[in-house]
């Protein structure tokens, strides 16, 4: 149960130069889920990754709630309910990706960085791993939510590099963590409460190499009004107008007062 409405959009872009795009969206706004998932490896082998991430993990989170898949008892039971659905279905995406790279040579190295958002209870629960990202536009400020799992990462927490250095380092591109490369893996899990008026944000390392938090920010401040898959092409557009080296991927949520339904619409719900 949820006391407020959600709206989802979502844009995927191949960029200026790339030959393929090997980031992969979704949105389901009967499961309260949006996905950004952006491969790693050649022969299309990136592709099919972050293909098998988003799939498998709505496939995983319908399954739990329509009751055709049980989570196990002993599988970390002091979380919630909603927090063991998205990490089950993200282990059993990693072991879908794993199992595909070790099945032929040909996707052996084969990867791909996994940010997803469950909305349910009045909290947003968030699944991540790699360097694609989280932001929550609350009150016009930007928060980051997810921590990029990214040798630059590494060196900022050392001091070793600034945040704006990091940007722009040769080591920007790899990843000290990703789906597909090992059996098991760890995932962040993030949970925090949301409100109406507020936009989150999943997106590709493509979106913010061309548009720093700030211009991010801008951007979203001066479209809450806009319809939201316009917001979305927005963003796009513009990271690919100042950058474009990379496929740009971009989901946005945003958080609406509850519908007021009818009569009718409260018959159905009662007996559903």
């Amino acid at each position: 149960m949820r006391s407020f409405d959600i709206e989802f959009a979502a844009v995927t872009d191949i960029g200026k130069i790339r030959e393929k795009n090997e980031d992969n969206v979704l949105i389901s706004s009967d499961l309260s889920l949006g996905v950004v998932a952006d491969g790693m490896g050649g022969h299309s082998a990136g592709e099919i990754a972050s293909n098998i991430a988003v799939s498998v993990l709505a496939e995983t989170v319908r399954k739990i709630n329509a009751g055709k898949l049980q989570i196990p008892p002993n599988f970390l039971p002091k979380l919630t309910a909603t927090e063991r659905k998205i990490l089950l279905a993200a282990n059993l995406a990693n072991a879908a990706i794993y199992s595909t790279a070790q099945s032929s040579e040909t996707y052996r190295m084969m990867g791909t960085t996994l940010t997803g958002l469950l909305l349910e209870n009045n909290c947003a629960t968030a699944v991540h791993v790699g360097d694609s990202r989280l932001y929550l536009l609350r009150k016009d400020k930007i928060i980051q939510i997810t921590t990029d799992h990214s040798l630059a990462m590494e060196h900022i927490r050392r001091g070793l590099l600034t945040k704006a250095e990091a940007d722009h380092s040769k080591i920007q591109n790899i990843l000290t963590r990703a789906m597909g490369i090992k059996k098991n893996i760890e995932f962040d899990l993030l949970k925090f409460p949301v409100h109406e008026g507020d936009i989150l944000l999943l997106c590709s390392d493509g979106l913010y190499k061309g548009l720093n938090e700030e211009q991010i920010a801008a951007i979203l401040r001066a479209g809450r009004n806009m319809p939201l898959v316009k917001l979305c092409k927005q963003l796009v557009h513009d990271s690919n107008d100042k950058d474009g080296q990379d496929n740009i991927s971009c989901v946005l949520v945003k958080i609406l007062p509850p519908q007021k339904l009818t009569f009718m619409q409260k018959l159905k719900q009662l007996f559903k």
